[in-house]
């Protein structure tokens, strides 16, 4: 066995320096793109289902509510789309380093950080949980943040290395 070998060897195992670290966030950057367009896919899909939920409540409100909880519900898979394909291009590899994709990706990720918080605290009554594209939509929100938040450290990792 060589010095070099033996060196290498007690040495514990490091990230390869920025490259690594930016390579992994990029990855998990591109995958949270897609996700909050499939998410934003899956919001418009579930729109159809809205007047069904608000069937049992009394005409008048049903007349007042099923327009604009159906024009939010668009509205809302609609925006997912750009959010999306904004996170995805920032992402790349050839834009991960400059400024205005950083920005863009702080944007995006303090915004999707939002959203499973604001799901757990809006979304209270216990037949929502019923709904599989419900589910679907929730558990699409969570990973991406979870994915979001950890490519947010990685990137502050290669920004200012320990």
């Amino acid at each position: 066995m060589s010095a070099y070998d033996s060196e290498r060897r007690a040495r514990p195992f490091r990230w390869r320096g920025k490259v690594s670290c930016q390579r992994i966030a990029g990855l998990f950057l591109r995958i949270v793109g897609g996700l909050l367009i499939v998410l934003g896919v899956v919001h418009i899909a579930a729109t159809p289902h809205i007047p069904a939920l608000l069937e049992g409540s009394p005409h008048g409100v049903y007349e007042r509510a099923v327009g604009p909880t159906v024009l939010n519900h668009v509205l809302a898979g609609i925006l997912l789309l750009p959010l999306g394909y904004t996170t995805w291009l920032a992402a790349g590899a050839s834009n991960l380093g400059k400024e205005w994709a950083r920005r863009v990706l702080l944007v995006n990720t303090l915004v999707v950080l939002t959203m499973p918080a604001l799901i757990i605290l809006l979304m209270r009554r216990p037949e929502y949980y019923a709904s599989p594209l419900f589910l679907v939509g929730a558990g699409l929100s969570a990973a991406v943040s979870l994915l979001m938040a950890a490519a947010g450290l990685l990137l502050l990792r290669t920004r200012n290395p320990p």
